[in-house]
């Protein structure tokens, strides 16, 4: 049976816990408010940007851009957005078996590599022997930054020189604190747009080319949607770290409550004891 003693040890040290996710709980929320910005900020850029990418592209054929063209042969690069940091509930672990589970379906990603941003996806997959062409981690922000603009580049030199079948990006979406979704998202080859019929489309006359214009955008539409994705990682990971500090701090709560109705429990039962034990000596006299 733990002592008094023991069982004050393990308020104490609670208490502690208690204070410790109460702080992380806090600083979560405030990097979240941060973060929810930067996401709202880029988006109207990021639609603009598709939707030229959209209008652009329409009635156009692989003969114009290689992002159009359609491969049997090659490898399949997905890109993983995870955080470096645990103590977010699932956040991280949902996304790898979900991806995981996507690589082992049969035909769905045919020949994976994947180039991972964030320490606890490159752990997940190290640890299955997957192929990793490239891994960052630790980095801060700016250098994440400019490791995904390098790697937005690469991307585009090796799928038009034919070395990559598709391209594919998988991270969680942010769709509010209490729940990030996770999702694969095909960015490579790009499909175009259906041309409209029935003369109600508006006659442009672009200077250059319309195959020349998209030819610049499309380069500059990859990037962002890799950006996009790690703004709504960076984003998810600190809902999903307030949440699950908010409910660590609630069960250190509801356990020091407990703690404290044992201690109650074992003092009175101390205390009666020696109660019958004065009362049965002073009988004997």
């Amino acid at each position: 049976m733990a002592t008094l003693r023991d069982i004050r040890r393990r308020i104490t040290s609670v208490r502690n816990t208690r204070q410790i996710t109460s702080a992380m709980r806090m600083v979560s929320a405030a990097k979240l408010n941060r973060a929810q910005q930067a996401v709202r900020r880029a988006q109207p850029y990021a639609d603009t940007l598709a939707g030229a990418v959209r209008a652009l592209s329409a009635g156009l054929t692989p003969d114009d851009h290689p992002f159009f063209e359609r491969r049997e042969t090659g490898k399949s690069l997905i890109v993983l957005f995870t955080s470096d940091r645990g103590l977010c509930g699932g956040f991280n672990a949902n996304l790898s078996k979900f991806l995981l589970r996507q690589m082992q379906e049969e035909g769905t990603l045919p020949e994976p590599e994947l180039a991972v941003f964030g320490r606890l996806g490159n752990d997940f997959f190290k640890r299955r022997n997957f192929p990793i062409g490239q891994a960052v981690v630790q980095a801060r922000d700016a250098e994440r930054s400019a490791k995904i603009r390098a790697l937005a580049g690469e991307i585009t030199r090796r799928f038009i020189a034919g070395e990559l079948r598709q391209v594919a990006v998988a991270y969680n979406r942010y769709m509010n604190p209490i729940r990030q979704e996770p999702g694969l998202a095909l960015l490579l080859p790009v499909t175009p747009a259906q041309a409209e019929r029935g003369g109600g489309a508006l006659e442009a006359l672009f200077e250059p080319s319309r195959a020349q214009v998209l030819a610049t955008l499309l380069p500059r539409f990859l990037e962002n949607q890799l950006f996009q994705a790690h703004l709504n990682t960076e984003a998810g990971e600190h809902g999903a770290r307030m949440v699950a500090m908010e409910g660590a701090t609630k069960n250190a709560g509801k356990m020091i409550d407990s703690l404290t109705l044992q201690y109650n429990r074992v003092r009175q039962a101390g205390i009666t004891k020696e109660l019958i034990e004065i009362v049965n000596g002073a009988q004997s006299l």
